[in-house]
């Protein structure tokens, strides 16, 4: 059994995946949206039974707010849900200051900071090491030099593969992310101060025991009702900027500039891990180039495909973030789009026709969005898709299960 939700995270990434046979089920989680939609995670932590809200491991991606926000918000309410996390992969300032640079000067920006504290109040509580265990030097990176790809074995037979981000990325990341720390009047390092910060944060605080108040009321078990942008305001940004701003609908292919991007973590999962009959590109927001460049290491030659189940498309379906060239490399069957549309009206409609242009799977294309809205419901027309050969889903909750 395998399956993965696309939570409904509003214009983020919250990807709940399960694998395993009978009672024996393993969990990983990936990011947890922004801060408003944290409620259908902690929702769905709860329809678990209390003994059983284990994941073998927590990825953050990187540290824009889409991502990252709601992980926040959880690991303060990780003690009352009685949620357990084996691993938790994130690069934060410990892990950026590993990266060796000409300044060398130790920085980290605030949300991470924030994190970072959070993670290492978990470790202390948990009483054992979880920080990016099962990566080595206990930093998630590809050095292009090395002969392969970093790779992790977890519980139930599953493997992930690194695929991003490279060095040349973190040092871009941390060249810069002192910024943010100077603007908002913290010092790199300072517990005290970030610990002020939180309290001071509404959008971040947690939920408390099992019987707290919700943030917003619940329309069902994986529905939220539809932010509009001006309730987003504060999350339209990306967090350390760079390249100018947010890509427009009509930008060039594969053009990310974002720092934060190009940081993301994505992974190739394969289960069962010798011989997958489930293999999954979760890509985060990461850039085409170095997924591409990553997907070509597993290749035995350059003209062969990387054959897929799966492929969680980067950065919501922004055309920034894919390419015909990353497509080419890859034999996929299901594309899945993670964005209700808010705010930057993810996914672009040229991103999502590339896809099915591109497509180079046996049988139909399989599109995968997690809401039915304006961005998303001209794939919904059973006609066009009867006539030009895809299908298209827009669950509420199951996104795909194999």
């Amino acid at each position: 059994m395998f399956r993965i939700e696309m939570l409904p995270a509003a214009h983020g990434d919250c990807l709940w995946i399960e694998y395993g046979a009978g009672d024996h089920v393993h969990r990983i989680l990936v990011d947890g949206g922004p801060a408003h939609t944290y409620p259908a995670l902690r929702e769905r932590i709860l329809h678990l039974p209390a003994d059983r809200r284990h994941f073998d491991l927590l990825v953050i991606t990187h540290i824009d707010a889409d991502h990252i926000e709601g992980i926040v918000r959880l690991l303060q309410d990780a003690p009352a849900l009685g949620c357990r996390f084996d691993r938790i992969w994130f690069n934060g300032r410990d892990q950026l200051n590993q990266v060796p640079d000409s300044a060398g000067q130790p920085l980290g920006a605030l949300q991470g900071e924030m994190l970072g504290v959070l993670i290492a109040d978990y470790e202390a509580a948990a009483g054992r090491p979880v920080w990016n265990v099962g990566l080595p030097d206990r930093i998630a990176v590809i050095d292009r030099g090395a002969g392969t790809l970093p790779s992790c074995d977890l519980p139930g037979d599953c493997r992930l593969t690194l695929l991003s981000p490279d060095v040349d990325r973190l040092l871009d990341l941390k060249d810069h992310w002192a910024d943010e720390l100077r603007q908002a009047g913290i010092s790199s390092g300072d517990a005290r101060a970030l610990r002020r910060k939180l309290e001071e944060s509404r959008n971040l605080r947690p939920l408390g025991d099992v019987l707290g108040v919700e943030d917003e009321p619940m329309a069902g078990r994986f529905e939220l009702p539809a932010p509009n942008d001006a309730d987003l305001a504060g999350d339209s940004a990306d967090t350390l900027g760079g390249g100018g701003g947010e890509a427009g609908a009509d930008a060039p292919f594969g053009g990310d500039a974002s720092r934060a991007n190009g940081s993301s973590i994505a992974v190739l999962l394969d289960y069962p891990g010798d011989d997958p009959r489930v293999r999954m590109v979760l890509a985060g927001d990461a850039w085409p180039a170095v997924l591409e460049a990553s997907v070509a290491r597993l290749l035995p030659r350059a003209d062969a495909r990387l054959s897929v189940t799966g492929f969680k498309i980067p950065h919501h379906g922004s055309v920034a973030n894919l390419s015909a060239a990353l497509l080419d490399r890859l034999s996929c069957k299901h594309y899945l789009v993670s964005t209700s549309g808010a705010v930057f009206r993810h996914p672009h409609g040229r991103a999502v026709e590339l896809l099915l242009s591109s497509h180079n799977g046996r049988g139909k294309p399989r599109l995968h969005f997690n809401y039915l809205t304006q961005t998303t419901e001209k794939w919904s027309d059973s006609e066009d898709q009867e006539a030009r050969g895809y299908e298209a889903f827009h669950p509420k909750g199951l996104s795909l299960e194999l």
